[in-house]
């Protein structure tokens, strides 16, 4: 399930009136064409999606297109991203700084890199082209919404830090409000880390949603369950699920991560309360901790069995760079591939520190085989479907599309350089640069 996204909608936000912006998303199965008539290409990309960014990048240089790189990625391997293109903008592109870019590409002075000084206040935030929004996730029409940026836990495998700071920053209410009154679909979708951080912002927001009847999704901490009325408002402005980030169900990952209960019964306790009050847990867990041992996945299988969330998201731990853990296990030479195309959270491409590899990989493999079983999936339905009907389609639908693609196979290998080909996270083994640049860029901004 692709969640739409509003990276590029609110780029063209920013972008003045007077120029002509068109989205192409290949996520959503949409083609690219090469030849058409543009002035100015832009490209976000995440770790995922960088070597087809640049494979995309070379196409338009071969037709002396401007191409400029964005995203998480970009921000934080700019200087690999630069080869590709002809500038690079480094974090958000708020306070102008988008706008830097166009005067520059017109004045015929772009520069390679563009970053502000520090993290933008969303005070006075830019809506985004909704009509350039695509709006589909799987079954589901779907209008993504943001409310806030940055996450103060710094989980050590976590771009967002490096990306979007430790400190929440938050829209206006107000604003909010207007953008979801613009919005036709009857469901959202939160990209804020989380959400409820901010009680009495979240509680303010969640009171004012209520009249809208939209059913929304998002992510936040499993301490919502402390504060009863923000639980409860939650649920009135529409809430139907909350991806959870629980990381780790092991004594030393709960102790490390600070992010949910102190203890395995008490996490089962408050999946069993928001199941109480309509709300559906999306667990996501993280196997390949430097904790983790063969226990592990034990530990995940009784807390599946023991509290039914209503999904589970298993990611085998994935050292993204601009993490602490991609610098630990780079110099650790624990880091089995530089492409970046295997980074998607899905497949086991490290080393661990106490298993090996086949280890990680027959657990991680295991553990999906059993909550993504038709077994699992109905006999943790009970506490879901008698919710409504909105709940049941989408616990099925999640569960799935993850039974699907799990079955596919694309995760159930080790993936590794061959032995002649170095881990040196060297790109251009994999696409080659090609620099046919229209407009040389100047010095660093």
């Amino acid at each position: 399930m692709a969640i739409p996204q509003l990276t590029l909608s609110l780029l063209a936000g920013m972008t003045p009136e007077e120029h002509e912006v068109n989205i192409i998303e290949e996520v959503h199965n949409e083609i690219i064409d090469f030849d058409q008539e543009v002035d100015l290409v832009g490209i976000t990309i995440m770790t995922q999606t960088a070597i087809r960014g640049y494979e995309i990048a070379n196409e338009f240089k071969k037709r002396d297109k401007i191409v400029i790189f964005g995203g998480i990625h970009a921000t934080v391997m700019p200087k690999e991203a630069i080869m590709f293109g002809d500038a690079v903008v480094i974090g958000e592109a708020e306070n102008g700084l988008w706008e830097q870019v166009l005067n520059d590409i017109m004045a015929h002075s772009l520069k390679e890199f563009y970053k502000l000084d520090e993290f933008p206040e969303l005070n006075h935030p830019v809506a985004p082209r909704r009509d350039l929004v695509k709006k589909i996730a799987g079954k589901f029409k779907i209008a993504p919404i943001e409310t806030g940026r940055g996450c103060p836990y710094n989980c050590d495998f976590c771009t967002v830090p490096a990306s979007f700071g430790s400190k929440q920053r938050n829209k206006p209410i107000d604003f909010i409000i207007k953008d979801i009154e613009s919005i036709d679909e009857k469901f959202l979708f939160f990209l804020d880390d989380n959400i409820t951080i901010n009680k009495k912002f979240a509680k303010e927001l969640f009171e004012r949603m209520i009249p809208f009847k939209k059913g929304w999704v998002g992510q936040a901490s499993i301490n919502i369950v402390n504060d009863k009325e923000l639980m409860k408002l939650a649920r009135k402005s529409g809430c139907i699920g909350l991806l959870i980030g629980f990381e780790s169900m092991t004594e030393t990952g709960i102790s490390k991560y600070k992010k949910t209960f102190s203890s395995f019964e008490e996490n089962v306790e408050a999946i069993k309360i928001l199941q109480d009050n309509g709300i559906m847990t999306m667990a996501s867990l993280v196997f390949g901790l430097d904790n983790d041992n063969q226990q592990v996945f034990d530990n995940a299988h009784n807390f599946i069995q023991k509290a039914k969330p209503a999904f589970l998201q298993a990611c085998a731990l994935t050292p993204y760079p601009g993490t602490q853990v991609f610098e630990k296990m780079k110099q650790e030479n624990r880091i089995l591939t530089d492409d970046w195309r295997q980074f998607d959270a899905k497949k086991v491409i490290i080393s661990p520190k106490n298993m090996t590899p086949e280890e990680l990989q027959e657990g991680y493999t295991h553990i999906k085989d059993q909550t993504y079983s038709y077994k699992s999936i109905f006999s943790r339905a009970i506490p879901h479907i008698f919710t409504g009907v909105t709940e049941t389609s989408l616990y099925f639908s999640l569960n799935n599309g993850a039974r699907k693609w799990h079955k596919t196979g694309l995760t159930s290998e080790i993936y590794k350089n061959r032995e002649e080909m170095p881990v040196d996270f060297d790109v251009t083994k994999y696409v080659k640069p090609i620099k046919s640049k229209v407009l040389g860029p100047s010095t660093s901004s």
